[in-house]
Order: structure tokens, then sequence, then C-alpha cells
């Protein structure tokens, strides 16, 4: 499907209900936050909509990543802020509230907005939600209030594959990444005395994201094999690949990233400085 044009032109609901879905997945693909912003305008002697008038004043004041759009009840409008989160949402109305009250001083004015980073909000639902809030604050003038149901980022599951052929330090390293914790993320471990093992399980065709942690030495298809393979998949991009090696050797280290590894590490090592590493990988990967 396509994407609207982000204009300020106003749409309507039944426009806007179409690309919610997408602009919504695409916050979670891209780690990103938006937030949707409601608002009523009514005069407080005749207590009707003045749609046309604010219509063309929200346009004028949005940016042109911003998209305008008006509820089929006439009453509401709402305003999506792409890539942007309940901070700006808040300087936005302050700005257009402080300039409503000095021209229309008349008017009463409320909002609220709701900063998305998960699907778990469909559209009908965020328009029931708001609109049940924008009537619970009735007739309060320049109100703000905050659904915050959807603030929390999904989880992301991230398999691990410890391909080690020494079995004591396989086990270590499978307890010691098991028991971290790293924010947006969820790990789970598998382990494996080599490359021939690894890749029997079909462990690798999993769509998640794949941190291998692989010795280069090993009996059957040793790490550079492993590399070499991985790499050369169609989704190859999904592994991040950390090379161990005894050999303190810098052509060693440089055949492995020439290779494609993302981390060359020196036996014997401070398993804490493994840990450091894989958080580091990940906060990198949420940015």
């Amino acid at each position: 499907m396509d994407m609207p044009m982000m204009s300020q032109d106003v749409m309507q609901e039944h426009e806007v209900k179409r690309y919610f879905n997408i602009l919504r997945e695409s916050v979670i693909r891209s780690h990103l936050t938006m937030t949707v912003v409601f608002l009523t305008f009514a005069n407080d002697v005749q207590n009707h909509a003045v749609p046309e008038e604010m219509s063309m004043f929200l346009k004028s004041k949005l940016r042109k990543t911003d998209l305008l759009f008006q509820l089929v009840d006439g009453k509401h409008w709402g305003i999506f802020f792409l890539q942007s989160s309940v901070v700006e949402a808040r300087a936005f109305l302050e700005r257009i509230f402080n300039i409503l009250e000095e021209e229309h001083s008349n008017l009463l004015v409320n909002a609220t907005i709701t900063e998305i980073r998960n699907n778990d909000v469909s559209f009908d639902t965020l328009i029931t939600q708001n609109k049940q809030l924008l009537t619970k604050i009735g007739q309060k003038k320049w109100a703000v209030e905050e659904i915050i149901d959807y603030q929390q980022p999904p989880t992301e599951h991230v398999k691990v594959s410890v391909i080690e052929q020494n079995q004591i330090f396989r086990q270590v390293l499978e307890v010691a990444i098991s028991q971290l914790v790293i924010p947006h993320f969820s790990l789970e471990v598998s382990t494996y005395e080599d490359g021939y093992s690894f890749f029997q399980s079909n462990n690798y065709k999993s769509a998640h994201i794949h941190l291998i942690i692989t010795n280069d030495i090993l009996p059957r298809k040793n790490g550079f094999e492993i590399l070499h393979l991985l790499r050369a998949m169609p989704n190859g991009n999904k592994f991040i690949i950390y090379m161990m090696s005894e050999r303190n050797s810098e052509s060693v280290a440089i055949n492995a990233y020439d290779g494609g590894a993302d981390e060359f590490i020196t036996k014997p090592f401070n398993l804490r400085l493994l840990e450091a590493k894989i958080k580091r990988t990940f906060e990198r990967l949420w940015l």
C-alpha cells in the first residue's frame, strides 16, 4: 500500500485509518516514537465547534512531516507527530494554546496526548480512548491529558549461539549470557561443540537477530567456515558474529574482520569484557 504524502492537508478519519497500521509498524521497526494529539475546540458561549477556522489555524502551525486529520463527527481533530515524543507534542500544544488564548479567548480548547512505541493499539481503540478522555475533561479550558498505555517498547527476541569445543567454557558462557539483562531484548541461548552441530540444528534459519559467539578452531566446520557461510546467506546481516581465538595474532584478527566478524576476542579474556561488548552491541542496535 502506498503511503500518502505527509503534507499539511487535512485528511479525513477513514483516510487516516488505512495508513495507521503502516505508521505504527514503522515505529516498531525503526525504534522511534509516534505521538498522537487529539483536540476539541468549542465556543464557550454557543458551545459549537468552529471547524474551518481551526483547520486552517492548525495547518499553519504544523511541520511538513506532521499529519493533520479530522474525525467524522466534525468535533475532533487529530495530529500524528512522526518521530516525536510527548515532549514535542506538549511544546506544540503550549505554543498554540498561548496564541489562541490571546486571539480567541472565548474558545474552550482541550487536548489529549498519546505516545506510541509499540503495536498494542488499533486505530479504533485510539480514537475511542481519546474521545472518551476529552469528554471526561468536559468544560475545562486549556486542559491537556495523557494516555500512557502504549509507551513501553516491545521486547525484541534474540537468538544467541555459543560454538565452543571446550565443554566447561561453553557452559560458563551459556550461564553468563543467559543472566544478562539488556533493556528491550530477551536472549535465548543455545550451545554447540562445533560448526557442524550448529548447522545441523537449523537454529540459524530463524528470522530473529542472531548473535554468534564462536571459537576459530573447531573439530568440524571451524569458526572461519561458519563466518563465511553465514555472511554468504541472503539474510547474513541479521547475524552478529564474535570470533574467539587463542591465537594472539594480528593476521588472524585481520582475517576475521575481513571475513565479516563484528568482534575479535583473544583468549583468555575477562568474562566481564565479553558481557560489556554484548551489552554495547545491543545498545547500539536500539539507537
